[in-house]
């Protein structure tokens, strides 16, 4: 929803609901690429756009919409879409990105002329001109002599399907540098406002990073702590917790939980306090409603709380995310605990304080 409000009464407001490229007969070749090749900046930093509709590819018949520059002198691949149905974007841009991932700046002058010839109306532009403007555009990278082997993507649609975001943090995961960009047109008046966002990381999907994270700890912390006593038992018995204390959920937290929705919301939403031990398991009472959790089941539940869409994240290690007061992590705290033991050492709260 976007919110119209006249500049000469600004207490009034007019809403206006997001509308579809489709219903208002905007095309993608026609309409969106060339607001992109004229205003790069649209997908979130600044761009030098060398070429449009590539097609100079061996053996291949495909067009690349744009290809440009960023500020280190990274070729980046940008592919535009008009609606969310292209769910093969991205092996497509994969393509793309193989393929200019040999382009030397030698190779890529020729296209740079010719774009600025055609699509800027630059006829006199020259090779030795053209190079002259890519080294004055590269102004972050003072080594900056020959085009990496690693491209950029950018995609860029209306909107993007589950199965494709989630292929894209994956992919980012694996050291290529893919972006996403949404963007939404707006009917007003006899005008089309268009509200661009970059979407990856997305807050949506935030959750899968903070999954993969905790999974890859997981992971490490199986192999160092084979054997390790439980979290709340380990601290209880070194004197670092005891029944009554309270523990703050302020550790590791995913970005849909900004820093300005914990500071605007009830200090109790991040605090619990400690219960007895119920046989092998510990609880905690959450101080905003005064009910009793797992510490898994609570943080699953604040989280859910701020998330956009109400979901609870699992494969989670919910103690990663709690510290005491002073602002020591539970698990870290815990593992320095355990290490001193297994050192040999005795380790009690006022010996490490």
């Amino acid at each position: 929803m976007l919110l119209v409000i006249p500049t000469q009464n600004p207490k009034q407001f007019t809403q206006v609901q997001a509308g579809t490229f489709n219903a208002l007969a905007i095309w993608e070749r026609a309409h969106i690429q060339e607001w992109v090749r004229q205003a790069p900046e649209i997908l979130g930093e600044d761009l030098l756009v060398v070429s449009m509709e590539f097609d100079r590819f061996k053996q291949s018949a495909d067009r690349l919409d744009l290809l440009a520059l960023d500020r280190r002198g990274n070729l980046v691949v940008v592919e535009l879409k008009r609606d969310g149905l292209a769910s093969y974007a991205d092996l497509q841009a994969l393509r793309y990105a193989a393929m200019v991932s040999t382009m030397t700046i030698e190779k890529l002058l020729p296209y740079f002329v010719h774009y600025q010839q055609k699509y800027v109306g630059l006829a006199d532009m020259t090779a030795i001109r053209a190079q002259e403007l890519i080294q004055e555009f590269v102004t972050q990278n003072d080594t900056f002599k020959e085009l990496s082997n690693r491209p950029r993507i950018i995609l860029c649609s209306e909107n993007f399907s589950t199965e494709l975001t989630t292929t894209v943090l994956w992919l980012n995961q694996t050291e290529l540098d893919i972006s996403c960009v949404r963007i939404v047109p707006y009917k007003v008046d006899d005008k089309v406002v268009v509200v661009p966002t970059k979407i990856i990381p997305l807050q949506e999907a935030n959750q899968y990073m903070v999954e993969l994270e905790n999974k890859e700890r997981g992971k490490e912390q199986q192999a160092a702590q084979s054997g390790r006593t439980e979290t709340f038992t380990l601290l209880m018995d070194n004197g670092y917790l005891k029944e009554g204390d309270s523990i703050y959920l302020s550790d590791r937290l995913p970005a849909y939980i900004s820093p300005e929705a914990k500071a605007s919301s009830d200090e109790n939403v991040f605090r619990a306090e400690i219960l007895p031990r119920q046989g092998k398991l510990y609880t905690v009472r959450w101080a905003l409603d005064g009910q009793v959790y797992s510490l898994m089941n609570l943080t699953q539940t604040i989280f859910a709380r701020f998330h956009p869409e109400g979901t609870r994240p699992a494969g989670m290690q919910a103690g990663r995310h709690w510290s005491l007061k002073d602002g020591r992590n539970l698990v870290e705290l815990a593992d320095e605990v355990w290490a001193g033991l297994q050192a040999g050492e005795s380790i009690t709260a006022e010996a490490v304080n």
